[in-house]
């Protein structure tokens, strides 16, 4: 982000999409590995955010620059596909992978796709805001300090 943010001249618009996870803010046994990762990258574009409204800032960065951390929901995707064939032993949370199968909760990639495009493509986004998949109207928005409690 930091990279996008530093190389891109003044007038740029930049939009950056952190995909992010359910596992980032709930615990899913077998998944401190994906789940500590997933939140460590939607505090990261948090805090990105911050440092660009920070009276501390000291680079010229573009002026329209918006961060969205968005949770694509349970996508039918090879991942998927992969925990449900795991043992029970080696992923204690295999059954709650296989009941989204069963149950067809599994949403199609170009559902979620089609969100991180209208976001890419729009205007006037706060400089960071959080949403998941499906949820009506615009993404929430993130002050600086606010935090989840």
């Amino acid at each position: 982000m930091g990279f996008a943010i530093r190389r891109s001249p003044r007038t740029t618009i930049l939009r950056i999409v952190n995909v992010s996870s359910g596992a980032a803010v709930g615990v899913f046994p077998g998944l401190a590995a994906y789940g500590s990762s997933k939140a460590a990258l939607r505090m990261a574009g948090m805090v990105v955010a911050a440092e660009l409204v920070s009276s501390q800032r000291r680079l010229p960065t573009p002026t329209d620059v918006a961060i969205l951390s968005y949770e694509p929901g349970i996508v039918d995707t090879p991942m998927q596909r992969l925990a449900r064939e795991q043992p029970s032993e080696n992923f204690p949370s295999v059954q709650l992978f296989r009941d989204f199968a069963a149950y067809g909760v599994l949403v199609q990639p170009q559902a979620p796709a089609a969100e991180i495009v209208a976001f890419l493509e729009s205007d006037d986004q706060p400089g960071f805001s959080e949403r998941r998949f499906g949820t009506s109207g615009s993404p929430r928005a993130r002050s600086e300090g606010e935090h989840d409690g």
